[in-house]
Order: C-alpha cells, then structure tokens, then sequence
C-alpha cells in the first residue's frame, strides 16, 4: 500500500485547485472607462478630435448648428457610435464617457476652457437668429 506523505498533500491541492478554476492567461481586460481613454489618446497623439455620443438622446434645436460650429472653429468631428455585439450597454457607455472627458480636455487646453459652452451659446444663437429671420416672411 502507498504511503500518503503529508508534505506532498497541500502543493498537490493547490495546483489541483489551479487547473480546475483555471489561471488568467495575461493582463485583464480593461474597464470601459479605461478603453475609451486610452483610445482618446491614441486618437489625440494621431491628431484626431472628435466627441461621441452615447446612447443617442433627443437633442436640442441649436444642435445642428453646434455640431457645424465644432468643425469650422475647432476642427472636432461628432460620431454617435453603434454599441458593438457582445459588449454590455453599460459597459460601451462608460468607454463612451472615458473618451468623451478626455477629448474635452484636449478640446479646453488647446482652444480655451470653456470653449465647449461657448460653442453651445453661439449655435443657440444662431438657431433663434435663423428662426426669426423665416418668421417675417
């Protein structure tokens, strides 16, 4: 009969418990925040701006006219991306909003802080000026 050695009992458990749960084969995923920063950044050193928005939501008037001005002054294109298969909606949003606070940081250190709101107020402004002028016809 064998003799059952203590010594040996615990690292044979061990690597035992390994293969039956399995070890992470690399470096873990990141979240979705810290994929859409580190795309956003890729996206800036390749000189690339552009903000996103996710999930898509009803938008203002002066929206349009917002979206015209980001591209005339600031050179910043405007995407509402599709979800990829497979990937949680909760989890794309957060990749969504990690892109989206770096790329306006970017926006507000190369164009000034609050460029952003300043944009908004002047598509407003224009969006009433446009629609005053077809009223007196």
């Amino acid at each position: 009969m064998a003799t059952f050695d203590r010594r040996l009992a615990r690292p044979t458990c061990l690597v035992l418990l390994v293969l039956a749960t399995g070890c992470p084969s690399g470096p873990a995923e990141p979240s979705g925040r810290e994929k859409g920063v580190r795309d956003a950044q890729a996206a800036i050193a390749a000189g690339e701006l552009k903000l996103k928005e996710y999930p898509p939501l009803p938008s203002p008037a002066a929206h349009g006219e917002y979206i015209q001005l980001l591209r005339e002054r600031c050179d910043v294109g405007y995407e509402v991306p599709a979800k990829p298969p497979g990937l949680a909606e909760a989890v794309f949003a957060e990749e969504v909003r990690g892109w989206n606070d770096t790329m306006e940081a970017e926006i507000n250190r190369k164009f000034g802080a609050g460029i952003l709101g300043r944009l908004h107020q002047e598509a407003r402004e224009r969006w009433e000026a446009k629609v005053k002028g077809k009223g007196k016809g």
